[in-house]
C-alpha cells in the first residue's frame, strides 16, 4: 500500500472541509470554522505538554540530598575490602566475596599453657629453619607487643596463644540465615558436658585449593568426643546445604603455615619428629580443657559455653 502524501496545498484542505459538510449536513463556512478551532486547541495542548515537559526535564537535574550518617552508619560493618594478598602475607581468597554470602568457620578453642606454648614455639623455630617461609599462628603476648620480626598470624595479644581445632570446613551463608545458624549451634551444644584433648605428635596438613601447606598438633585423647561434635555439626550445616566435614577426621591444631601445598612436607616433619625424644613426652602429657563451641562469620566471634562435668 503507498504512503499517503499530507499536501499543504489550500485546495486539499478546502476539499477535506467539504468532504466533512456533506457527511455532517452543516454549512461549510460553520463547519471550517469548527475545524480550525479544533487545530487551534490541539496547538494549545501541544504547547501545554512540550511547557510540561521541560519542567520535568528541570525536575530530573535536582540532586536528591545525601542520606544522614545515622543510616550509612549502620552498614559499615558490612562493607568488606577487596581481595589484597599483600596485606595478608599472601594469602587469596579460596572462594571470590560474593555479596550477602559470609565465611562461616566452627571450632573449639585451644589454650595454650606455658609448657605447651613452649614446645610448639620450638617446632616453630625448627621448621622456619627448614622452611624459612614459615609462618607463625602464635608468639607470646610480650613478643607481640614489640612487634618483633617474627611475622604471625594473630591479629590481637588476646589471640596471640590460641589456637583451634575445627569442627566444620570452610562454608557460606547467606545473611538471612546467620542469626539461625547461631542459634542452631546454642540449641544443639547448650547441654553438652566440657572434656579434654590430648595431643600425640606433630602432622602436616594441606587445604582443600592446595594454596598453602600447614603444621598441627594431632589430637590424641579426646578424638572421639570431637567426632561427636562434628556428627551433631555436620546435622547443622546440611541443613543449609553446606558440606559435611571430612570423612575419618584428622583432627589437629594448626601452629605454622606456608604459602604452597607441599612446602611444610612430611619431610620437615620427620626432622622434628627427631625432637620427640626431649618434648613428646612432655607434648602427650599437655591436657587441654574444651569448655566451649565457637564460631567466627565473617570478623565476628559467638560461642556457646558447654555444661561443667
Amino acid at each position: 500500500m503507498p504512503l499517503v502524501d499530507y499536501g499543504s496545498s489550500s485546495d486539499d484542505d478546502e476539499h477535506e472541509i467539504q468532504e466533512h459538510n456533506t457527511a455532517t449536513g452543516l454549512g461549510g463556512k460553520i463547519q471550517t470554522t469548527s475545524v480550525i478551532s479544533l487545530a487551534s486547541q490541539q496547538t494549545g495542548t501541544k504547547r501545554q505538554l512540550e511547557q510540561m515537559s521541560e519542567a520535568e526535564k528541570g525536575r530530573k537535574k535536582v540532586s536528591l540530598p545525601p542520606l544522614p550518617s545515622t543510616l550509612t552508619d549502620l552498614y559499615k560493618d558490612r562493607e568488606r575490602p577487596p581481595d589484597n594478598p599483600n596485606r595478608h602475607q599472601g594469602r587469596t581468597r579460596a572462594r571470590a566475596h560474593v555479596d550477602g554470602s559470609w565465611p562461616v568457620h566452627v571450632y573449639v578453642e585451644v589454650k595454650l599453657s606455658h609448657e605447651l606454648f613452649d614446645i610448639v614455639s620450638t617446632l616453630t623455630k625448627t621448621a622456619r629453619s627448614l622452611a624459612p617461609s614459615t609462618v607463625s599462628m602464635l608468639q607470646s603476648v610480650e613478643s607481640f607487643k614489640k612487634k618483633n620480626d617474627v611475622t604471625v598470624e594473630a591479629e590481637s595479644a588476646e589471640d596471640a596463644t590460641e589456637l583451634h581445632i575445627s569442627l566444620t570446613r570452610p562454608i557460606y551463608l547467606q545473611e538471612l540465615h546467620l542469626g539461625r545458624f547461631a542459634s542452631d549451634i546454642r540449641d544443639t551444644f547448650k547441654c553438652r558436658k566440657r572434656f579434654s584433648v590430648n595431643f600425640s605428635g606433630v602432622q602436616s596438613f594441606s587445604n582443600d585449593d592446595q594454596t598453602r601447606s600447614f603444621l598441627g598438633l594431632r589430637v590424641g585423647a579426646g578424638h572421639v568426643q570431637l567426632e561427636s561434635l562434628v556428627a551433631e555439626m555436620d546435622v547443622i550445616t546440611q541443613r543449609y546445604s553446606q558440606p559435611k566435614f571430612y570423612p575419618n577426621p584428622q583432627f589437629h591444631a594448626s601452629f605454622a603455615w606456608a604459602l604452597g601445598g607441599g612446602v611444610l612436607n612430611s619431610e620437615i616433619v620427620d626432622l622434628m619428629s627427631e625432637l620427640d625424644g626431649e618434648l613428646g613426652h612432655d607434648l602427650r602429657h599437655c591436657s587441654i580443657g574444651v569448655k566451649r563451641v565457637s564460631w567466627k562469620i565473617g570478623q565476628k566471634t559467638g560461642s556457646v559455653e558447654l555444661l561443667v562435668d
